[in-house]
Order: C-alpha cells, then structure tokens, then sequence
C-alpha cells in the first residue's frame, strides 16, 4: 500500500482491548479504549466522554484480539460518521502500523 506523508499522519490506532490485555501488549503510539466504552459512543444516552478522546480529522485503525469487539466498536464508531478502518485483530494492526512506519521512513 503507498501512502502519501499526508496520509500517514491521518491514523489513530485505537486498541479496543481490556486494559490488562492492553498493558500486557500493545502498539507504539496507539491508544487504548476498551470495546464497551466505545460502543457507549453510540447510545443516544451518550455524554460525548468517551467520543471526545477520539480524533473526527483522522482515520480510525480499530483492533482487538480476534475481531469481534473491534467490529462491534467500528460499527459504533461509524455510527457517529467516524472514518474507521477496522483491522480486527492486533496481528493484522501490528502489520499495518510497520508498513506505515516503513513508509514514514521511506522504506
């Protein structure tokens, strides 16, 4: 995949694991905000707590696990008209975050 310098900079890494799972590994730059506060993003209850540690102007890269929290927050995020890409499981992220470090590096 090529990406413009540009395009490198519109990426959130946004690891929707537990905390523990979280501490114990987890991707250089990326932030951690576990599945069921994010999906709270999407009830119509929502006080934007949650919503506002995410930034609208990038791109969302969602993952977990195995894939299934990190569906389930991309469809909350893109609820509330996220740009999310969802990578599902940490594996396939990590791939992604070298690739864009290696572009960034112009490798």
């Amino acid at each position: 995949m090529k990406l413009s310098k540009g395009e490198l900079e519109e990426y959130f890494f946004l690891d929707v694991r537990e905390e523990s799972e979280f501490e114990q590994e987890s991707i250089e730059g990326s932030f951690n905000l576990p599945s069921r506060k994010v999906r709270a993003i999407a009830t119509s209850t929502s006080l934007g707590f949650w919503e506002g540690m995410i930034p609208k102007d990038k791109t969302i890269v969602v993952y977990c696990s195995t894939g299934k929290r990190a569906k389930l927050a991309a469809e909350a995020l893109r609820k509330r008209k996220f740009k999310v890409l969802d990578l599902q499981t940490i594996e396939q992220a990590q791939d992604y975050h070298s690739a864009v470090k290696d572009k960034e590096h112009g490798r």
